[in-house]
């Protein structure tokens, strides 16, 4: 069988979930039954890795869904790189993709979906309009996929595939010197938050879930002081740290910043929290899971088909209840027997049904049936 030629194109090279999964993807793929192509529009660490790995990588203005100059520079790419598939990953180059196979372009235009929230009115009707025989999308949760027959999909189209994680990367044993960097004593509990600032991550639900943790429970529970570890960066950051000096309770707060270390992150804390508003799957869960990590989570989008009753690896909280937020960490900080109980759950549920190898090979054969 002959090597699939595929370009990821994708409208931010940046260095969230969404750009982890293109990475994996192309990691595992190029050479191994595919040759890889990256196109991108705004500039970002994802960029940076692609060439590390000698993939081919170009720059594609995309000024908005429908840029023609862009379907026009695409069209005239994959026909210069004689590309059989363009996977995307957003809807503006989910459109421009489609709309290139009217200047020539041949190409079959798999779509992966991250989104369980709706975003214009008109996206209904142009899925439906734009849903062709030669499109496959793949719903990363159950969740996602009926998300997107709501918003017109139609559903002989759409696939589900779970995100995966390197299972192996993340069980190595490798000591963690993250602590010692921040200044965190070895006896505090560390309770790890990695997500970029931003209206749907919900930083400020857990800021306030934190202050009323500390007001009603104090600064010590169960004789150990808990620390919070916030990474990443974003348009709410500045405003979330004002909230957590209104509340009185910035000493107990760490913003670290974007870090791409994200293994050392997890392998220093005792607790992984999930505080969205939004949320399809979450590749942060899984990693999190990965290291033995007890989850807490809000119960939106996806986050239900990792932790549930089933594989009892952490706690759901509804979005917004602040109390049953400030319960769960405090249940988790006052019982060790638990937090080790769903760190052993939930590496346990990663290895077999959220691992890479997994997410890849069915991933392949969308790509199979494509062409």
């Amino acid at each position: 069988m002959e090597m699939l030629r595929i370009l990821y194109l994708i409208n931010h090279a940046g260095k969230g979930g969404t750009e982890r999964y293109v990475d994996s993807l192309a990691r595992k793929l190029n050479g191994s039954g595919a040759e890889v192509f990256f196109a991108y529009n705004e500039e970002g660490p994802l960029a940076d890795r692609m060439r590390e790995m000698g993939i081919p990588v170009f720059r594609l203005e995309m000024k908005s869904r429908f840029d023609l100059k862009a379907a026009l520079a695409l069209a005239g790419l994959c026909r210069k790189l004689n590309i059989d598939i363009v996977h995307t990953q957003f809807l503006r180059e989910f459109y421009i993709a489609l709309i290139s196979r009217l200047f020539g372009s041949r190409v079959y235009v798999v779509n992966t979906c991250h989104m369980t929230h709706a975003g214009h009115p008109a996206d209904k009707i142009l899925n439906k309009l734009l849903s062709f025989n030669n499109t496959r999308t793949i719903a990363v949760s159950h969740a996602a996929e009926r998300f997107l027959v709501e918003q017109g999909m139609r559903p002989q189209h759409i696939g589900v595939i779970h995100n995966g994680v390197d299972v192996d990367y993340y069980t190595e044993e490798v000591s963690s010197g993250i602590r010692e960097e921040l200044g965190i004593s070895s006896d505090s509990l560390v309770v790890v938050s990695i997500a970029r600032f931003s209206p749907e991550k919900g930083h400020s639900f857990l800021i306030r879930a934190i202050a009323r943790l500390l007001q009603t429970h104090g600064t010590v529970l169960s004789g150990r002081k808990p620390v919070f570890l916030l990474v990443g960066d974003g348009e709410t950051l500045e405003e979330c740290k004002n909230l957590a000096s209104e509340l009185g309770i910035s000493d107990h707060i760490i913003f670290a910043g974007f870090r791409s270390d994200v293994r050392n992150i997890l392998k220093g804390s005792d607790i992984y929290i999930c505080h969205s508003r939004y949320e399809a799957f979450g590749i942060s869960i899984l990693e999190a899971m990965a290291c033995s990590l007890p989850v807490i989570t809000t119960d939106v989008g996806g986050t239900g088909e990792i932790v549930n009753d089933e594989n009892k690896c952490g706690i759901r909280v509804e979005y917004g209840d602040e109390e049953g937020m400030a319960n769960a960490m405090r249940l988790l900080f006052e019982s060790s027997r638990l937090r080790e109980e769903y760190g052993r759950n939930g590496l346990e549920a990663v290895r077999k049904d959220f691992s890479i190898n997994a997410m890849i090979e069915k991933t392949r054969q969308v790509y199979r049936e494509c062409v």
